[in-house]
């Protein structure tokens, strides 16, 4: 249950402000033995949410099926507000009984008003079908160049040094957002993506965790341009103060050539996925031409394990 907050609070701490009101909607099951003082824990945990700046409304839901299951309703603000909440949950000591009373999450997102100005912003994954789109047998494409966010380093997944890279990145890719709102062109942000390699003679698979190289990227629309990057980035430092935010920059990939596939299921478990890939790239007389490549299609906050979606895609010549 710790690795599952942690995923959830650090990705939802990677948006930044967003001046509209918004509705959080989380449902939730509580373990058994905490079914009888629920009610207790709950009015306590209320009391200090609801001196977090920005909240408006917070109510609570119990199922009509099974008790165990509760939803919460949260008013906010802005995003801004709602995800600075989030990230200091597990900080605040008061609240340990009511953490420690979740058994799973089964749904948590941020809403807002939905109207025509919603549904014209730009998505790639709608505009670009070919590159986020793959099939569980292996298949040659040709990959679309982007301009790319992108952050580096040496570490575990799992490692905070990785974990605040998300959330560096992603603040950076939502002040851009915001910044061409403003000049009527919105855009989703897209996929998070992730370049994964390690050096010298051992395999990746051998090679212990804290030795992996990354690189974490997210492509943006054609009219994003450098400048509006770099001010974005220096806009994000001024009001995050994360010095990872600063390693953050704005490059193109053009990997050409690729094979790839789609993979079902934990990322830990890619290895016979990834063995019927390079079956196909012996069998088509290819050779990997660059580094591992993932496309997380899934949210992991929304989705359980077993049904992740992720593109594995390798260049080749």
């Amino acid at each position: 249950m710790k690795v599952l907050f942690t995923l959830v609070f650090t990705v939802m701490t990677t948006l930044t402000a967003k001046e509209t009101t918004v509705f959080e909607l989380v449902v939730y099951k509580i373990k058994n033995e905490y079914s009888e003082n629920y009610d207790d824990i709950l009015d306590s945990a209320r009391s200090y949410i609801m001196k977090f700046p920005g909240i408006l409304e917070y109510q609570t839901f119990r199922s009509s099926e099974n008790e165990l299951v509760f939803m919460d309703l949260v008013k906010w603000t802005s995003l801004d507000k709602a995800v600075d909440a989030a990230s200091q949950l597990e900080k605040i000591k008061e609240l340990t009984p009511f953490m420690a009373a979740f058994e799973e999450i089964k749904f948590m997102d941020h809403f807002e008003l939905f109207n025509t100005e919603t549904m014209n912003k730009l998505d790639l994954t709608k505009t670009d079908k070919a590159y986020y789109t793959a099939k569980n047998t292996p298949q040659i494409i040709e990959a679309t160049p982007y301009n790319y966010l992108t952050i580096n380093g040496v570490c575990a997944p799992e490692d905070p040094v990785f974990l605040n890279a998300i959330e560096a990145i992603y603040a950076v890719a939502y002040a851009i957002k915001f910044t061409y709102k403003e000049e009527d062109k919105d855009f989703v942000v897209p996929k998070m993506e992730g370049q994964w390699w390690v050096e010298g003679t051992i395999p990746f698979d051998q090679t212990p965790r804290n030795e992996w190289h990354w690189n974490i990227a997210i492509p943006m629309p054609d009219f994003v341009n450098k400048s509006d990057v770099e001010k974005a980035i220096q806009t994000t430092i001024a009001k995050k103060g994360s010095t990872q935010i600063s390693e953050v920059q704005f490059r193109p990939l053009n990997e050409g050539k690729c094979v790839q596939i789609l993979h079902l299921g934990s990322y830990e478990d890619e290895a016979p996925t990834l063995e019927k890939l390079f079956a196909f790239v012996g069998e088509q007389g290819l050779e990997i031409n660059g580094y591992h490549h993932e496309i997380y299609l899934s949210d992991p906050r929304k989705t359980e394990a077993h049904k992740l979606k992720t593109i594995l895609r390798y260049p080749v010549k």
